[in-house]
């Protein structure tokens, strides 16, 4: 097997691996994300591929980081968000209220209600910036159709957006991106 075609299974691995996860982008294990991370920085390095040329994903993703950073203070988001919550706090009254129940079930059911909106909270977050991730494959495909080394991060990055289904996910997107530049970086990328 020569170098190239070694060094090729890691976008293949990647690719496999991104779309074997069955519950999004957040299920890929940190470990196993660094590690492949650690094998395709340097190979996009190989590749001859330099940061200026995705550089529109590149800031798009930070815009996308800012803007869920700024939804911190949207009154609207707010507003909604604590609805959520009383809605769960309500909900957790009239189980309190129930007599009949045990207190471990008591616990089984707070703990169920608490993950309910804590999920329709990530929900609401992700609706926000949904449109905007979706776009991202747009810019890499640009910057691959520009320039044949941005293909392989291009085919790995896709298939990563296609498992962004919330605000968990994309910040996970966010981290395989961050760890694949820093060891590109590494390498003596530019």
């Amino acid at each position: 097997m020569t170098e190239s075609s070694t060094q090729k299974t890691i976008v293949d691995e990647l690719i496999t691996t991104i779309k074997g996860l069955t519950e999004g982008l957040k299920s890929y294990p940190i470990r196993d994300l660094v590690k492949h991370a650690e094998k395709f920085g340097p190979y996009l390095k190989q590749q001859r591929l330099e940061t200026n040329q995705v550089r529109k994903f590149l800031d798009a993703i930070n815009q996308i980081k800012a803007q869920l950073a700024q939804q911190d203070e949207d009154e609207i988001l707010l507003w909604e968000l604590k609805n959520i919550q009383n809605q769960a706090d309500e909900e957790k009254k009239e189980i309190k209220k129930k007599e009949n129940i045990s207190e471990q079930n008591l616990l089984v059911e707070l703990k169920k209600i608490q993950n309910q909106a804590a999920l329709k909270k990530s929900e609401l977050l992700f609706t926000k910036i949904e449109a905007d991730v979706v776009l991202l494959k747009p810019k890499l495909a640009y910057a691959a159709a520009r320039q044949r080394s941005a293909r392989p991060l291009n085919d790995v990055m896709s298939a990563a957006i296609d498992k962004v289904y919330s605000k968990e996910d994309f910040e996970r997107l966010v981290q395989l991106l961050e760890s694949i530049i820093a060891y590109h970086k590494a390498e003596g990328g530019k």
